[in-house]
């Protein structure tokens, strides 16, 4: 059930594209005196970066973020959750330069109502990402715009509803001209499907993707993603030894060039 305007059709983007990376990546986390701490490894081609973040649950509604990259650069993230009932609000930004960082995000969820609102360029030109979704029971439908000094930026609207095992939505977006209508089927307990077909008005272009998703016996989850692009995607992922998860992902395109990425999160 989605809560939110981004929750729309996430099923289907989770089959899809959620978790696909060509770049190789590792990370480590564990807990030092009781709060989160993790490092990040990523390798991109030639270009190699890392970062390392530690989290600090100031209480059970305050909790605070700093991360420090091979550059040295630093960012800060505070979250307040409970000043209002169904309100979160995250402040985020790096200290050397926050007028060009500074970010507020508000995330409000009351009833059948998620709304979010997030300001950028508070220091400078300020932009705001709005959007509202309500949620009437096995159907939600919902609205987003980007606001800034000039006016109302992009925008969409969609709707999502659920009949059996069936998850279907359609999304309107860029300001209308592209149509994206989904679907995602639940065939068993394991094993998933989804289905997607993207239409551009303007330009009349069509792009169609298909997947499935399942759990093995293992433990282990395998998913195959085919494009009317002519490209074939798959990814395997789980346990391989205790506390590292990987994640294994490759494509193919139909001139059999390929590219593939390896990510491990180590569990201490």
């Amino acid at each position: 059930m989605a809560k939110y305007f981004g929750d729309i059709a996430k099923g289907c983007k989770d089959i899809l594209s959620g978790g696909i990376s060509y770049d190789n990546k590792f990370n480590v986390s564990t807990k030092v005196a009781g709060q989160n701490v993790k490092a990040d490894l990523v390798s991109k081609g030639t270009d190699v970066t890392a970062s390392a973040t530690a989290n600090y649950a100031v209480d059970k509604d305050i909790s605070a973020d700093v991360t420090v990259n091979e550059k040295g650069d630093v960012k800060a993230t505070l979250s307040h959750a409970g000043v209002v009932e169904g309100l979160k609000t995250t402040v985020s930004g790096e200290p050397a330069n926050l007028a060009k960082t500074l970010k507020i995000a508000n995330a409000f969820l009351s009833g059948d109502v998620g709304v979010k609102a997030d300001v950028s360029g508070v220091l400078g030109t300020p932009k705001a990402d709005v959007s509202m979704l309500y949620n009437a029971g096995d159907f939600q439908v919902g609205a987003e715009a980007a606001i800034s000094a000039k006016g109302v930026g992009a925008y969409a609207l969609a709707a999502q509803t659920k009949i059996d095992d069936v998850v279907a939505a359609v999304i309107l977006a860029d300001k209308l001209d592209t149509v994206k209508a989904s679907a995602v089927f639940k065939l068993d307990g394991s094993t998933s499907a989804a289905a997607e077909a993207t239409y551009k008005i303007a330009s009349g272009d069509l792009k169609l993707a298909a997947g499935a998703t399942t759990k093995l016996d293992s433990g282990h989850t395998a998913r195959l993603v085919l494009s009317s692009a002519g490209n074939a995607q798959c990814t395997y992922s789980g346990e391989v030894a205790k506390g590292l998860q990987g994640t294994a992902c490759a494509q193919v395109d139909q001139a059999l060039k390929y590219k593939y990425g390896l990510q491990f999160n180590y569990k201490i």
